[in-house]
């Protein structure tokens, strides 16, 4: 009798367990599908005035190629003035012209080395402060180009990464939300990556400064919101751009990539609609099978992949 007492506790203890481990994992899997899917219903409804709705200018750091040009060229065409901070280089100024020219709204060159860091901060603020920002992306970053040992690079490198990858948005973000709180409105966009959501060894210094923008664009989601202040954080997979070509090579990458232009379509059509997101349906169906895995086995399957990709590019050298 006592034995079937037991059973029967045990049976219920697990039984409710698990029930709230599947409403935890659905909640978690199918949030972002649900906002995006509400979202675009309320568009069909009635269009979104951008202006209106945020402000007058997008700031988009990175903005003149790859992810930041998608969002430069969705905001142009949503009516706002458009700044691009990057690189003086050819490439920023003819982004510029052709949005410009395509759009016929203003378009702001900014110049700027992020790898400088917080020296930039009085620079960029007087760049920008007399804008009605309503719009900042901060999605600004570098990369190691291919799987290495954390001691094999050089601390100019770490660095520059950090500098880019986290302090420019830090920078960007303390001088604009400042703004957007007097006016009560503004979205803020963060790029993170799905390798911060996951500790990534081989990469893992790219991998721990997504983790802090992860980290600080969902904080701050939670501090912005009582000002009228959307925040988003994106989480993409692996998106062929200039930073990440050598490492198409691997087979698996390939298949779950996607081009620049197809990412920018399905992730600037979800703008405004949800508090974080891969920006495109196949990372986030990645995304889901690797949050069905335990995340030690994750990290050591990553680990095993990079050394291999390591051997395999000794062999072709």
């Amino acid at each position: 009798m006592e034995l079937a007492c037991f059973v029967q506790s045990l049976t219920l203890t697990l039984t409710v367990i698990g029930i709230y481990a599947l409403t935890v994992w659905i909640y978690e899997t199918f949030k972002s599908p649900i906002g995006i899917l509400w979202g675009l219903s309320k568009q069909c409804i009635c269009d979104v005035n951008f202006t209106e709705r945020y402000g007058q200018w997008a700031v988009i750091s990175g903005g003149s190629d790859g992810i930041g040009r998608q969002y430069a060229r969705f905001f142009a065409r949503k009516g706002l003035n458009i700044v691009i901070i990057a690189l003086p280089d050819e490439i920023l100024k003819q982004t510029a012209e052709e949005i410009e020219s395509t759009f016929h709204v203003q378009v702001k060159q900014i110049s700027a080395d992020f790898s400088k860091g917080f020296e930039l901060s009085d620079y960029l603020k007087n760049e920008l402060d007399d804008l009605d920002v309503g719009v900042l992306v901060n999605n600004v970053g570098v990369a190691n180009t291919l799987p290495v040992y954390y001691e094999t690079c050089a601390l100019s490198l770490y660095q520059r990464m950090v500098n880019v990858n986290i302090n420019a948005a830090v920078i960007l973000s303390h001088i604009i939300l400042q703004r957007m709180k007097q006016r009560r409105r503004g979205l803020l966009i963060n790029i993170a990556s799905v390798a911060g959501l996951r500790p990534l060894p081989l990469g893992l210094m790219y991998s721990a400064t997504k983790a802090f923008m992860a980290s600080f664009s969902n904080a701050l989601r939670e501090e912005l919101a009582d000002f009228g202040i959307e925040c988003q954080t994106v989480t993409p997979y692996f998106v062929a751009t200039s930073m990440t070509e050598e490492l198409r090579v691997d087979r698996f990458l390939r298949i779950i990539s996607s081009d620049v232009e197809t990412y920018g379509k399905f992730l600037t059509m979800i703008v405004g609609k949800t508090a974080q997101t891969t920006g495109y349906w196949l990372h986030g169906l990645t995304l889901t099978a690797i949050n069905l895995l335990p995340a030690d086995l994750t990290i050591k399957v990553a680990f095993e992949a990079a050394k291999s990709w390591i051997k395999k590019k000794n062999l072709t050298d």
